[in-house]
């Protein structure tokens, strides 16, 4: 029995899909040695979007053509652009672990959702900036490279932090090879805002800031939940203590089956799994647990959306009739080079 996985592998968010690579591959390993699904292993098969729309039609395309059961993928709402339209006409379910963008959500389609929204996220973010920290003026880098998430996570933080009577100022960037991060950290510094907001991958949050650091010691920083990996912490260094960010799960959390997973992924690959590989490592188990409840003449969509709940590493886990899974975002920031939940 064969399931697909599909992410970013190569490139500036090789972060992520590295991280969910891993956790998905944790949970097939965890499923074959219970005896598989009705007594057959589960095959698992890797392919790279290397955040390329090319490159994704082709491993999606691939993918199909094997036959997989269903994708845990993509990990970005760019590639989910790309790729849930093959998917649609293939009839083949994707269960993303990290897609957020707001346009794929109360849709009636193959793609399962297991965060929420960027509307909770940056929403959430929005107020507790403003209310908590006393931010009134934010320069808001994002990066054009995932334009369904950055633009989607931008605009409802934005309709939030106005209404509440902030000032928002977008700085928008390419990430690639060329970039100027020193460059682009000037041009955000030079608006004089109260903090800085940072719609990026980890690895780009991490150099903008260094940059930022190199001339304001004491400006606050923050972040969406994509730059919430271990890389940021990693290459990051002092220039991200005391970054705020949001976390798909409690890193504080005591449950057993999250606990057991910290140990094996750490174990493995002697790093923390962040929210990307426990949300893959979720996305697995839920959609290969599917395939078990699935009965006669039922397609894999329909179990999704009427036999759950399904069984997660923090809690177990159940989708709305357009299959989302609304969880609350934690806050959380990093203090002495880790990453510590706030509320």
């Amino acid at each position: 029995m064969r399931i697909g996985f599909l992410a970013g592998l190569s490139g500036s968010v090789a972060d992520l899909g590295e991280a969910g690579r891993n956790g998905a591959q944790i949970a097939v390993e965890e499923i074959n040695r219970a005896g598989g699904i009705n007594g057959r292993q589960v095959e698992l098969v890797v392919r790279d979007d290397a955040q390329s729309p090319e490159r994704a039609i082709a491993a999606t395309n691939e993918l199909i053509s094997m036959r997989v059961e269903g994708i845990v993928g993509p990990m970005t709402s760019a590639m989910a652009e790309v790729v849930l339209p093959l998917a649609q006409m293939a009839g083949v379910v994707l269960v993303s672990p990290t897609v957020t963008a707001r346009k794929f959500f109360a849709q009636d389609d193959n793609l399962f959702l297991l965060l929420s929204s960027t509307r909770e996220e940056a929403r959430l973010s929005a107020s507790f900036h403003f209310q908590e920290n006393g931010v009134r003026r934010v320069a808001a880098i994002h990066d054009l490279r995932n334009l369904a998430y950055t633009e989607s996570w931008l605009r409802e933080f934005t309709v939030i932090f106005q209404e509440l009577g902030g000032e928002i100022i977008p700085i928008a960037y390419e990430s690639g090879p060329e970039v100027s991060f020193g460059e682009v950290a000037r041009i955000a510094l030079s608006k004089q805002p109260d903090a800085v907001l940072m719609i990026t991958s980890a690895v780009d949050a991490a150099r903008f800031a260094q940059k930022i650091r190199e001339r304001n010691r004491q400006l606050l920083l923050f972040a969406s939940q994509w730059a919430a990996t271990e890389r940021l912490v990693e290459l990051g260094g002092a220039a991200v203590e005391g970054l705020v960010l949001h976390n798909y799960f409690d890193r504080d959390s005591k449950a057993p089956g999250l606990e057991r997973l910290r140990a094996l992924y750490v174990e493995r690959f002697q790093r923390e799994p962040g929210f990307a590989g426990v949300a893959a490592y979720d996305a697995t188990k839920i959609l290969v647990t599917a395939l078990a409840k699935r009965q006669n003449g039922e397609t894999l969509r329909e179990t999704l959306l009427t036999r759950g709940p399904f069984p997660g590493a923090e809690d177990a886990i159940t989708f709305d009739r357009f299959g989302d899974n609304r969880r609350v975002p934690h806050v959380m920031v990093v203090r002495d080079g880790q990453f510590v939940t706030l509320r």
